[in-house]
C-alpha cells in the first residue's frame, strides 16, 4: 500500500502574455466627439509563445499561415450594433507591411481577389469595437452563427497532429476611452492566435543543488486519480465569440475529449507533453521511487485546469535527505509555441 498525502497549499504562477487584449473595469466613459480622420484598419497577426513579462510581440502568424478571417463589430453610443467585417479574408502579402492604406505588417484584405472587402475605416465616435478571426490549415472546423449575440467556432484538436489544427484569436476587444493614451482606435488590430492545445510536463528540484549524490529517482508516474480515467488528447474544442456589448469582452472555450486518443500517464520528466486542454478533470495522482522508498502525493483539481494555448509544469521539490517534499508543489503557466519543445527556462523559481 503505497503511503498518500494531500499537499498543502501551491503556488500559482503566472506568466501569461496578453497581446492584443484590453480589459476595461470602472464605468465606462463615452468618447467625445473628436474629428474624423481616414484612417484605415490595418491588421498585425502573432501567434502567442512563451513570455517572461507580458509584453512582446509573438512569432508572426505567417511563419505558419498566410490566410485568415476577421469579423469584427462596431458599438455606438446609441446601444446599436454594425457588422465592420463579415468574415473578410486576409492574406500575407509579402514586402507591403506599411506601403499601402489596409495594413503595416504584410496583411492586406482588399484588392486580393475579394471585391466585396472595401476599405474600413475607424469610427473614432462608436462605443467600442471587438474583431476575432481563425486561421485554417489543415482540417477545416465548424461555424454557428444561428445566435444573434454569439459565433461559436468548433475544431478538431487531435495532439498527435498539431500541425493540422486551426488557430483561433483571443476577442480584441476596446470600449472608447479619450484619457486614455495608449488609444486603440486608429491603430492596428493586433490578433492574438492561438492553437487548441495546452502542453504539460514535471520536472525536479532540490533543496541543495548542490549536495551530492543526489537522490535517486525511478519510474516516476502523474495520471488522474479516478480509477479509468485518461489523459486526453483527442477531441472538439468549441470556442465561444461575444459579438453583443451584454456578451462580455473575453472569448469562452469548452472541449469534449474523444477516448480513441490518450495518454495513459506522464512518465518522463522535462518533456512537454502535448493533451486536449480540460476544465474540471478532478484531482491528479503522483508516484515516484526515491532511493528505493515509494512516494505519493495527490495535486488538487484546481490546478489541474488546462486552458489551450498555455503550458503548465509541475515541479516537485526533492529535500537534502532524499525525500520529496510533498507541500511544496509549484504550478509554473506559461505561454508555449508549437514545434519549440525541450527544456524551457523556469523563472523566480
Amino acid at each position: 500500500m503505497r503511503p498518500m498525502r494531500l499537499i498543502g497549499p501551491m503556488r500559482l504562477m503566472g506568466l501569461i502574455g496578453l497581446m492584443g487584449l484590453v480589459g476595461c473595469s470602472g464605468e465606462q466613459q463615452v468618447a467625445a466627439p473628436v474629428e474624423e480622420t481616414l484612417s484605415p484598419i490595418a491588421f498585425s497577426a502573432s501567434q502567442q509563445q512563451e513570455q517572461v513579462t507580458r509584453a512582446g510581440s509573438g512569432t508572426p502568424l505567417e511563419t505558419y499561415t498566410k490566410s485568415f478571417r476577421v469579423w469584427a463589430y462596431k458599438h455606438m453610443n446609441d446601444g446599436s450594433q454594425q457588422t465592420v467585417m463579415n468574415e473578410y479574408h486576409v492574406d500575407w502579402v509579402n514586402n507591403t507591411a506599411g506601403t499601402t492604406t489596409t495594413n503595416t505588417d504584410g496583411w492586406e484584405y482588399v484588392l486580393l481577389g475579394y471585391p466585396d472587402q472595401s476599405i474600413k475605416y475607424w469610427d473614432f465616435n462608436a462605443q467600442a469595437y471587438r474583431f476575432f478571426g481563425v486561421a485554417e490549415i489543415g482540417t477545416p472546423g465548424t461555424w454557428d452563427k444561428t445566435q444573434s449575440d454569439v459565433y461559436k467556432y468548433t475544431c478538431v484538436a487531435d495532439a498527435t497532429n498539431v500541425g493540422d489544427a486551426p488557430f483561433y484569436t483571443r476577442l480584441w476587444y476596446y470600449v472608447n476611452d479619450v484619457n486614455d493614451s495608449n488609444h486603440k482606435f486608429g491603430k492596428p488590430v493586433t490578433l492574438e492566435f492561438v492553437r487548441p492545445f495546452a502542453e504539460v510536463q514535471f520536472r525536479f528540484t532540490y533543496s541543495d543543488p548542490n549536495a551530492t549524490p543526489k537522490p535517486m529517482l525511478e519510474e516516476p508516474d502523474f495520471r488522474p486519480n479516478t480509477a479509468g480515467q485518461r489523459i486526453a488528447t483527442l477531441g472538439t474544442v468549441t470556442i465561444t465569440f461575444p459579438v453583443t456589448m451584454t456578451g462580455g469582452t473575453k472569448e469562452n472555450w469548452s472541449s469534449e475529449r474523444d477516448n480513441a486518443k490518450y495518454l495513459l500517464s506522464f512518465t518522463k520528466k522535462e518533456t512537454w507533453y502535448t493533451v486536449l486542454p480540460i476544465k474540471g478533470q478532478g484531482d491528479y495522482i503522483f508516484r515516484v521511487t526515491v532511493n528505493g522508498e515509494d512516494k505519493t502525493c495527490i495535486v488538487p483539481a484546481q490546478y489541474m485546469e488546462w486552458e489551450p494555448g498555455y503550458r503548465y509544469t509541475y515541479i516537485f521539490k526533492v529535500n537534502d535527505e532524499g525525500g520529496l517534499e510533498l507541500d511544496n508543489v509549484e504550478v509554473g503557466i506559461k505561454n508555449w509555441e508549437p514545434g519549440k519543445n525541450g527544456q524551457q527556462p523556469l523563472f523566480n523559481w
